[in-house]
């Protein structure tokens, strides 16, 4: 059974900018640079990016903060290229930056990221740092720099670097470097995905990853309960649009493919945990290499896929890289979460920002007979209102609101639920006062009610 309402009016003005909040919204100003190679939202809220270079040196590359949600930019580190950024245990920051004409090095911040001071480790001419982490241990703490030419690693704190090879082919471009919790060592290269157990000191390839396929990047995700299997998992990204899971049950060296996306490389894959709503956050940024696949993609849940969550972004956008926290309102959990573009233009280093908000509640362990959405209450708003829902079975579910022009405004709910009795909370303090719609999908069912917010 299907049920729809449709909206005619509308109570003032809707600005373009006001209803874009709840989508993608670019930064209000740009960082200086040819595009975003790589993005680290702090839990304080700062934002860094490294970002490369345009028609050099008309346009430089670096290094970029901002300390106030991307208002201001400032060019911490002025250079030819920065190409990635990695947070320590102990809050220090790492990023790979080239200052041609020197060597490209691995530079340690000590202040949040305002200073950058020498390399503690250079590459030689013709070779490049890709990939940075950080082992934590006493007294000293181990760091690790994938390269063209493989794995570096310094035990010694950064005051020295040499080469940890053992296992990885010579000609191994090391794309990304995680470490799980238990001290695994996850190694993206050209010539598939490595693990470690051992610091560093052997490496022993995973299976399932054609070789013709370069793997680009990592994350590692772990369970919030027994519904996600008590196993920790490994996603790896490839070059080829793939996304490959492997787990810790057998060291992350047996991998198969999870998701699909065509012509596009992985290129950074983002994760997140919401504490009190107990649940995740996991989204993926593909670059387009061609057809329309570009963009943000996002989910509650791996296991039910992906959803392309590109509102407010231009059209097949070059996302490069993705970053975010969470933060802690009164009436529960947002996800803060940037997106940076590789434009490769002189004002190429675009970033937007997009709030994801999940508080979907089962407040019944009933199960109805029918598929239900219910009028919002209150009714008119000012600035939140609960909207009730009712699914009879295991369904897919989306709770989407809209203009009266049909324009999306927001996903609320976009994910896998139990048959119960669902209730959410929306805040809409960033919209106009109007008449909009609320729109309850699941398998073949979809209908739709009004609600007005009065500012």
């Amino acid at each position: 059974m299907s049920k729809s309402v449709y909206c005619f009016l509308i109570i003032g003005f809707i600005a373009a900018q006001e209803i874009l909040s709840q989508s993608w919204v670019q930064t209000s100003t740009t960082p200086v640079g040819g595009g975003v190679t790589d993005l680290l939202v702090r839990s304080n809220g700062d934002i860094l990016a490294t970002v490369g270079s345009f028609n050099w040196p008309s346009v430089a590359g670096g290094v970029r903060k901002s300390t106030d949600g991307g208002q201001i930019w400032q060019n911490v580190a002025s250079a030819f290229n920065g190409r990635t950024i990695e947070e320590a245990f102990d809050g220090n920051l790492y990023a790979s930056i080239w200052f041609y004409p020197q060597n490209e090095g691995l530079y340690r911040s000590t202040d949040g990221g305002n200073a950058w001071g020498s390399p503690i480790y250079s590459v030689p001419s013709g070779n490049n740092i890709f990939s940075i982490a950080i082992k934590q241990g006493s007294p000293n703490y181990s760091i690790f720099a994938g390269t063209r030419n493989g794995v570096m690693r310094s035990t010694d704190s950064g005051i020295s670097f040499q080469s940890a090879n053992n296992g990885i082919p010579s000609n191994s471009w090391v794309r990304d470097l995680e470490i799980d919790s238990s001290g695994i060592i996850a190694a993206a290269t050209t010539n598939g995905l490595f693990t470690s157990t051992n610091n560093g000191d052997l490496w022993e390839q995973a299976t399932g990853i054609p070789a013709s396929d370069t793997t680009v990047t990592l994350l590692f995700d772990y369970p919030l309960s027994n519904q996600d299997g008590n196993d920790s998992r490994l996603y790896t990204g490839s070059q080829n649009g793939y996304i490959y899971q492997s787990f810790f049950e057998s060291r992350y060296l047996s991998a198969v493919i999870l998701t699909v996306f065509g012509d596009g490389e992985v290129a950074s894959i983002f994760g997140t945990y919401l504490l009190t709503e107990s649940k995740k956050i996991n989204a993926v940024v593909v670059y387009p290499t061609g057809g329309d696949v570009g963009g943000v993609y996002v989910t509650n849940d791996t296991r039910a896929g992906f959803l392309k969550e590109n509102d407010g972004l231009p059209a097949n956008p070059k996302v490069s890289a993705l970053s975010g926290r969470v933060v802690q309102t009164r009436s529960g959990e947002e996800v803060e979460m940037f997106a940076g573009l590789y434009e490769n233009t002189s004002t190429g280093a675009k970033i937007y920002k997009r709030t994801f908000v999940v508080g979907v509640e089962n407040i019944s362990s009933d199960i109805p007979d029918e598929y239900n959405l219910e009028q919002n209450y209150p009714n008119p708003f000012n600035p939140a209102t609960t909207i009730q829902f009712s699914i009879p079975e295991q369904s897919f579910v989306k709770l989407e609101v809209f203009n009266t022009l049909g324009e999306k405004i927001t996903t609320l709910v976009s994910e896998e639920l139990n048959a119960g009795n669902y209730k959410y909370e929306w805040k809409a303090e960033n919209l106009s006062s109007g008449i909009y719609c609320y729109t309850l999908t699941a398998n073949n069912f979809s209908q739709s009610k009004k609600l007005v917010f009065l500012k």
